[in-house]
């Protein structure tokens, strides 16, 4: 008997092992070989790696989760509870959000707490969730530091019991307040410039105003949070004993055993008392009612994918260059494989390993460097900073995990292009030393020609649709757009190659063998391409936000002049003024005041400018501050001291000195002023003009802007005084028709010019102005309210850079605002943005015509052999970068024209008050910039690449 030897066909799994392994292993080699090919690449798709995943752990770092949030709201406490109010609650999570009692109903009485008087809050409480209640107050206060002050928070706590405090107030040096006289000063405190030892002034803000100040002595440094519902939460400034305010925010943290269930926040409801509680927060399935519009925590996920996505189609048209370049370079030996018997799907492999192991390498160097670079920036930020309240570093592996997944995923899919190519593969041609791309397929450029078409039509049919419902066909549209014209880019060089007859014998060369060589350049274009196309849509997008916001832009004040505001309080507007006058003689300073007090307890003196022929009783407004707005054509009331909602109807007094010098006023008008007249615009200069809007519609336009003209006669305007005083409850008091007074004030009439100038557009301008002298002897108190300042010939940059450093000085946070037309805020993260997208053209336009570059050494060591000299092959090198430059650009230009129009007509549309559309008449498209990145990138690499030919080549030998 003779044994018979069997082979046994291996498994198609098995092939198909073995086959990847070899092409990995083939792969890794020459990525090794070849260190800087190899290395561009790992630029290119590991640089979006980087700087996702950068971005993301910095974000997922900042932004506090429930969880994380949770020891600066409560410390160590099972929550905190808020004082009783006289109608019971029905709370979400969060107890400053409630939900709304069935049938919209009022809510009923809040059941009384047992034993609860007032002072005795945190007793009754105490007894009613059977815990001990530690006392925690926040409340908005005004520091002074020397002459020196600052708008703050001030926080203060029953520190018996740290341990239940920490990590919401903890001590860091020194020891905790022992009364109202001593405080600790916080990290942020002091980079606001609070010191760390002696003594600063607190004045702590009350429903009445601001309490008199009171010595503070910093005896520690420490921290302290705000904590106010379930998603506020910032540091303080001071923390000290609990403070006696009437506007402090008051909490009670619950320290005991047992948690704070829903049911539990359910009773307290009952009881008016509302409830945050750890193991509510903790345990969210336990709550029976949730808010309606409570946003999905799939957004992050959402975010994270288009992030994503946008990450493959960038790296693949950065990478695809490279993957063209190095299949191109491996046509020889894939020809000879293909000769000994290698199948199209083995050659494939072999290029697809080499993007896999290319891939995978990048993606783990950009995750690593990005993570690295993220943890860095957050350590570094807390060393330089700190103030800066950021959660514990996080590391958002799953979207880390995304980003390199996606990036070896762009690296394989940038590498399918040429792969398919080697389907075509002309075995004979390729070891004959002949590489010529093979004849372009008619169907490709069609269909690429049609998704152009259909995108273009999609996105201008979303640009005239509602935004929210057309998004899926907008972004749909601008990608077919970016693919049909990569379909489109191989005819675009074969035309041009064409039609390249009069083009130089340098540039004629470059198209002729672009065209030729459409498998190389086509991933180069593309590259280009896709950097033109983001940068033009971007041009597009930020001109029409200008247009937008100079369209709606609300001027502060007339041109030129500026408007100072303080921090909390308006009472120090007189000390900015006085210290406005001393930066610089030219400036004119006037404090405008409101002709109220609203924190007077025991009522307010009103006065109205009465109209002919109305009666005291159709003047005196039933009930005071009714939210009508009157018909100010037809009302008895033209001016008062209490229509602040009617703009430009209003009453205003100021300092006579001070207003002489900021309006110029005539002799004439000062005397009236000083005799106790009223300042108003003289109608004959404004009769022209439209009424005040009843809506109380911003003006934009302070040509456009005139008051409620004040009816005069006999050279005087008829007032109505009378005292309006408030019950018990705090309710109105109709007044005693007999107890009102008549009041005829002489009128000064001012030009239009001089009125303009007291115009603060964000609350309308006075109807009148009186002098604060008039103002005291008819009994009206007043409240300034804006300090405008002017100068002659405008308030320069120069001015307003030293005017704003003397505020600050005086007063921390003071803002100086000088009306310059519309100026955009965001101008260094512009110059950054079109920095990062030029710089993206221009590098992958430099990688792609380096790595074209050595493709054509055989070609520029034929010149060289024939008699070209080193400037004839320093022009064809220079062409060639710049033709696939420009033409790269110039299709990127056209690609991004309709989505940028699209976007354009989307923001500049306005929505009215039914719903309706209005589609905007023109698109601006800044085609300066636009163009100037088109021209100069593709210069630029041309000029790189003109200069890297330095020496004649070294021709050894050449097949053809």
């Amino acid at each position: 008997m003779s044994d018979t030897n069997t082979s046994v066909p291996a498994s198609r799994l098995a092939q198909w092992r073995a086959g990847w392994r070899v092409s990995l292993r083939m792969a890794r080699r020459d990525v090794r070989r070849h260190r800087g090919r190899s290395l561009l690449v790992v630029i290119m798709v590991g640089l979006p790696v980087l700087l996702l995943t950068a971005a993301t752990t910095l974000w997922f770092t900042d932004d506090l989760d429930a969880s994380e949030r949770l020891p600066f709201q409560l410390g160590q406490s099972q929550g905190y509870v808020i004082p009783p109010q006289a109608l019971q609650l029905r709370q979400l999570l969060d107890p400053m959000e409630q939900q709304e009692w069935p049938g919209k109903t009022e809510p009923p009485a809040a059941r009384a707490v047992p034993g609860l008087v007032a002072g005795s809050e945190a007793a009754a409480l105490s007894t009613l969730l059977h815990a001990r209640l530690v006392e925690v107050t926040s409340v908005p206060a005004t520091i002074r530091v020397g002459d020196h002050y600052l708008s703050g928070n001030a926080l203060g706590v029953d520190s018996r019991d740290p341990a239940v405090l920490a990590p919401r107030v903890t001590l860091d040096s020194g020891r905790w307040p022992a009364g109202p006289g001593e405080a600790l000063v916080t990290a942020a405190g002091i980079e606001n410039g609070l010191p760390r030892s002696g003594t600063v002034g607190l004045r702590v803000l009350g429903s009445a105003g601001e309490a008199p100040e009171r010595a503070l002595t910093i005896v520690g440094v420490g921290r302290g949070f705000d904590a106010q519902g379930g998603q506020y939460v910032r540091q303080s400034d001071l923390v000290t004993t609990p403070l006696p305010s009437d506007y402090a925010q008051r909490q009670w943290l619950v320290d005991r055993g047992d948690p704070i269930t829903w049911g539990e926040v359910e009773r307290l409801n009952s009881y008016g008392v509302g409830a945050f509680s750890r193991f509510v927060a903790e345990h969210p399935e336990t709550m029976t009612r949730h808010s309606g519009d409570a946003s999905s925590d799939n957004t992050v996920a959402l975010v994270i994918a288009l992030a994503a996505l946008g990450l493959v189609l960038l790296t693949t048209l950065l990478a695809g260059p490279a993957f063209a370049v190095g299949a191109a370079r491996q046509r020889r030996t894939l020809a000879l494989a293909a000769s000994n018997g290698a199948t199209t799907r083995q050659l494939r492999r072999t290029v697809l390993a080499q993007a896999l192991v290319l891939g995978v390498l990048s993606a783990v160097v950009g995750a690593v460097v990005g993570v690295s670079g993220g943890v860095g920036s957050v350590l570094v930020a807390r060393l330089a900073r700190p103030d800066l309240f950021v959660g514990p570093v996080q590391v958002p592996w799953p979207a880390v995990a995304a980003a390199a997944a996606a990036a070896v995923l762009s690296s394989v899919v940038a590498a399918v292009v040429p792969s398919r190519g080697l389907g075509r593969l002309d075995v004979v041609s390729v070891l004959r030393g002949q590489s010529v791309s093979p004849t372009l397929r008619r169907r490709v450029p069609v269909v690429g020609a049609v998704l152009v078409a259909a995108g273009a039509v999609a996105v201008t049919w979303a640009s005239f649709r509602d935004p929210s419902s057309a998004v899926t066909a907008f972004v749909g549209g601008s990608l077919a757009i970016v693919v049909g014209s990569l379909l489109v880019v191989p005819l675009s060089l074969a035309l041009v190659a064409r039609g390249a007859d009069r083009l130089p014998l340098a540039l004629r060369m470059a198209a002729r063998e672009a065209g030729r060589q459409r498998g190389r350049a086509t991933p180069t274009v593309a590259a280009i391409m896709g950097g033109a196309a983001v940068l033009s849509v971007v041009c597009i997008g930020l001109e029409a936000d200008t247009t937008r916001a100079a369209r709606d832009h609300v001027p502060v004040t007339r041109q030129g002049q500026a408007v100072v505001q303080g921090g909390l309080t308006p009472l120090r507007l007189h000390d900015l003024a006085r210290t406005v006058r001393a930066t610089d003689p030219s400036l004119r300073p006037l404090v405008l005041s409101e002709l109220a007090d609203y924190n007077q307890q025991d009522g307010r003196v009103m006065l109205a400018a009465r109209r002919p022929g109305c009666t005291d009783a159709q003047v005196i407004p039933r009930p005071l501050g009714g939210n009508e707005i009157p018909d100010l054509s037809t009302a008895c009331v033209t001016a008062s001291n209490f229509s602040n909602d009617v703009p430009f109807a209003t009453l205003q007094a100021a300092d006579l000195t001070d207003l002489t010098e900021f309006l110029d006023l005539t002799p004439t008008q000062q005397q009236v002023l000083r005799s106790g007249g009223v300042a108003t615009v003289d109608p004959a200069e404004v009769a022209g003009l439209p009424l005040p809007d009843r809506g109380g519609q911003l003006l934009r336009d302070v040509d456009r802007a005139r008051p409620v003209v004040l009816d005069e006669t006999g050279g005087a305007v008829t007032f109505l005084r009378w005292r309006q005083s408030v019950d018990g409850q705090g309710n109105w008091v109709a007044p005693v028709p007999a107890r009102t007074q008549v009041v005829r004030m002489p009128v000064a009439y001012l030009t239009r010019a001089q009125w303009t100038r007291l115009l603060v557009l964000y609350s309308g301008g006075p109807a009148g102005v009186v002098t604060t002298v008039t103002a005291d002897r008819l009994g009206v108190a007043t409240t300034p309210t804006a300090l405008v300042v002017r100068a002659d010939g405008g308030i320069s940059p120069d001015l307003e850079s030293r005017l704003t450093d003397a505020l600050r000085a005086s007063q921390g946070d003071a803002t100086v605002s000088v009306e310059r037309g519309y100026q955009r805020g965001d101008g260094l993260a512009l110059v950054i943005l079109f920095g990062v997208i030029g710089l993206v053209i221009l590098v992958a336009t430099l990688i792609a015509t380096a790595l074209s570059q050595t493709e054509n050494v055989p070609l520029l060591g034929t010149l060289a052999a024939v008699g070209a000299t080193r400037r004839t092959r320093r022009a064809l090198a220079g062409s060639q970068a710049l033709y696939l430059g420009l033409l790269g650009a110039v299709l990127g230009l056209l690609v991004g024209l309709a989505p940028g129009i699209g976007l354009a007509r989307i923001v500049l549309s306005t929505v009215a008050e039914d719903g309706g559309r209005a589609l905007p008449a023109t698109i601006p498209v800044p085609w300066l910039q636009i163009l100037l990145p088109v021209v100069l990138v593709p210069l630029v690499a041309g000029a790189l690449a003109w200069v890297s030919i330095r020496r004649a080549p070294v021709v050894v030998r050449r097949a053809t």
